[in-house]
């Protein structure tokens, strides 16, 4: 059903009409005679009064087409239902987009029925669409509720993908811990359905993909999984059979750790987001990683496999190392710095217990582990929120110094003044008072 939809999607955005024309075919019988006429309707809906008579002809030709655009969105709406139905987190959302796509089609079929119109007899030509603003709603209604359900469809395609994802993760965390060639055997086996299942939905999506590089990136990081799979079966039955060889183990993790890698630009080019390696996340600010960090985390609700551990211990890792500028800085105060460390100590405190419960979670989905999954999100989010806002106001109080004291640019002016004289050792103070300046300036900055 899901692959439906995508199709549209991916054809609307080829050409505006083109999903329409799609689902006007039935049986390899045209609906209605050429693509043009869904081209000459929609400008008919906003420009009719440039021609406000009709021929008879013309007119059994626009009905046809309103009637052929009501039969296709009850198609469209069909296949959207079946995906409400199957997707309950987005069922009121879905049901609410087709039932306005649904009801817009019957409008536009009503308001272009013969039927419906009157008949003139001075000059023996009908007038059409006495009710343009009825036509104009009915079409940007449809538009919208259109656009709408292939958003909502996008949405769960791409959450179908980090779900496959996130499955060929926790599955290659235990590869990582067998201990046994049979064991391995049997984890193995599900880790390639897998892989199989994720190389399907990314190979489906790397196809509407529009821009090439995105396109060449996806194909790459696929061919590297693909390769990688099998270097994974062959290392690792090596490591088994070689347990104290060193090069063996090193290599091992080498094949594990270019999948992951992998598989994260993957989900970097599926979900456009920025790059997750440490040289680009160095590059956002505090504040964007503590964001981050917290949405990964409420992410847990909605599944438990949403994001590793060891990520979420890496990224609040990166987090703290952020917070010692503020800490090692010689123009924090004692009172900040003290505050910073003691919540930096419960950030850690708090994920620790969290991941604790989370573990639980995976194993054991019962109601008790459910509220204490709750509650440490919630604990960790509020932790969060607290050291970002004593970094806040280390950074403001910081920020109102620096203002205060150098607002007269007393250092400038001595500079212009020892400059002019001539002096070189006051020019050798002055230079190295600026250059104090700058460092603090940047560094509240």
């Amino acid at each position: 059903m899901l692959a439906v939809l995508w199709r549209l999607h991916s054809s609307a955005r080829k050409k505006g009409t083109k999903w329409l024309s799609a689902a006007f075919t039935e049986g390899g019988v045209r609906l209605y005679p050429e693509p043009p006429a869904t081209i000459f309707f929609i400008t008919t809906l906003i420009n009719h009064k440039d021609k406000p008579k009709r021929s008879d002809k013309t007119l059994q030709a626009i009905q046809r087409v309103g009637q052929a655009v009501n039969l296709a969105v009850g198609r469209f709406v069909t296949v959207g239902e079946a995906i409400a139905n199957e997707n309950r987190e987005l069922k009121e959302e879905m049901s609410i987009a087709c039932f306005e796509a649904k009801r817009a089609g019957e409008t536009i079929a009503q308001l272009t029925d013969v039927a419906n119109l009157d008949h003139p007899e001075s000059d023996g030509r009908i007038t059409i669409f006495t009710d343009k603003t009825g036509v104009v709603k009915a079409a940007r209604l449809l538009l919208s509720s259109v656009t709408k359900v292939l958003v909502l469809a996008d949405r769960i395609v791409i959450k179908q993908i980090l779900a496959s994802r996130n499955k060929v993760l926790a599955t290659m965390e235990q590869l990582e811990k067998v201990s046994s060639f049979q064991e391995f055997v049997q984890i193995f086996s599900q880790f390639g359905n897998e892989m199989v299942e994720f190389a399907h939905l990314t190979g489906d999506r790397q196809n509407d993909l529009k821009d090439e590089k995105k396109k060449a990136r996806m194909a790459a990081a696929r061919a590297v999984l693909e390769k990688c799979t099998m270097m994974l079966l062959t290392a690792s039955k090596t490591c088994l059979r070689h347990p104290d060889c060193e090069s063996a183990r090193l290599n091992k993790e080498g094949v594990f750790h270019r999948m992951r890698l992998a598989l994260e630009q993957v989900i970097e080019i599926v979900t456009d987001s920025r790059p997750s390696g440490e040289n680009e996340m160095a590059a956002i600010s505090i504040y964007t990683s503590i964001k981050e960090f917290k949405n990964k985390v409420e992410g847990l609700r909605e599944n438990l496999y949403f994001f590793s551990k060891e990520n979420l211990s890496a990224m609040l890792e990166l987090i703290l190392e952020h917070t010692e500028d503020f800490t090692d800085s010689a123009y924090t105060s004692h009172e900040h710095r003290e505050r910073i460390l003691e919540q930096s100590k419960q950030a850690k405190m708090e994920l620790e217990q969290l991941v604790s419960v989370w573990m639980q979670a995976q194993s054991q989905k019962t109601k008790d582990i459910a509220e204490d999954l709750e509650v440490a999100i919630l604990k960790t989010c509020q932790c969060m929120n607290e050291l970002r806002r004593e970094l806040h106001h280390a950074a403001t109080s910081l920020a109102a110094d620096l203002l205060r004291y150098h607002a007269d640019h007393m250092v400038l002016k001595a500079l212009k003044i020892t400059g002019v004289e001539g002096n070189l050792e006051a020019v050798a103070e002055c230079t190295c008072k600026l250059s104090e300046q700058k460092e603090q300036l940047v560094e509240v900055s």
